[in-house]
């Protein structure tokens, strides 16, 4: 069994590196929507535009609706098959390995705890905000087109219907944070019980 005990000094940062590409990698394809919206308007165009905007004779919208379907997927992922406990016990893993301070680990742990209990399933929704206009109404039913830079983005519907999975997302999140709790501290009792016997035999 893995230690619970932080990594040398030398390769503490390695892990924290680690827990930061955890909590980022989730969220790149909303990241990439603020970009990819950034630059458009950048070049000029406008989000209820009528005509396709092409950057570099990249359509933009294709570009956005091929990221929102990304984010929905991985939010769906992290509620229906349970992605979200595999990515906490990995964040959980980085923590204790990467610091050593019991108030350090237990702060980051809330902290992502909170972020996969929730985000996964708002973070598209908050990313397609900015391009919502009259010509796109995201919604439950996904009535009418979503048009944003000249191109309908459909997906964008379905940024309105993934939050409803934040009650199975939370459950899963503070189910696994008590599970890793509980296997964290029987692993430290244990490692206390064998210094005490090893320190009575000495």
């Amino acid at each position: 069994m893995m230690s619970i005990e932080p990594a040398t000094e030398a390769r503490r940062h390695w892990w924290r590196l680690a827990l930061l590409l955890l909590v980022v990698l989730p969220f790149l394809p909303e990241l990439a929507i603020s970009v990819v919206g950034g630059l458009a308007k950048i070049g000029g165009c406008v989000v209820d535009q009528k005509e396709v905007c092409l950057i570099v004779g990249v359509n933009v919208s294709d570009v956005v609706s091929g990221l929102v379907t990304a984010a929905v997927v991985i939010g769906s992922a992290f509620a229906w098959l349970g992605l979200a406990a595999v990515w906490l016990v990995l964040c959980y893993l980085a923590i204790v390995r990467g610091w050593a301070g019991l108030a350090a680990r237990l702060l980051l742990a809330l902290l992502v705890t909170v972020v996969f209990a929730l985000l996964p399933y708002l973070a598209p929704g908050f990313a397609i905000a900015p391009f919502v206009n009259a010509n796109c109404q995201p919604n439950e039913g996904g009535v009418g087109s979503c048009l944003i830079f000249g191109g309908n983005v459909s997906s964008a519907h379905h940024t309105v219907i993934l939050p409803w999975l934040i009650f199975a997302g939370v459950p899963i999140a503070l189910g696994t944070a008590l599970a890793c709790a509980i296997v964290m501290a029987i692993v430290r009792a244990r490692r206390t019980r064998a210094i005490k016997r090893s320190a009575r035999s000495g």
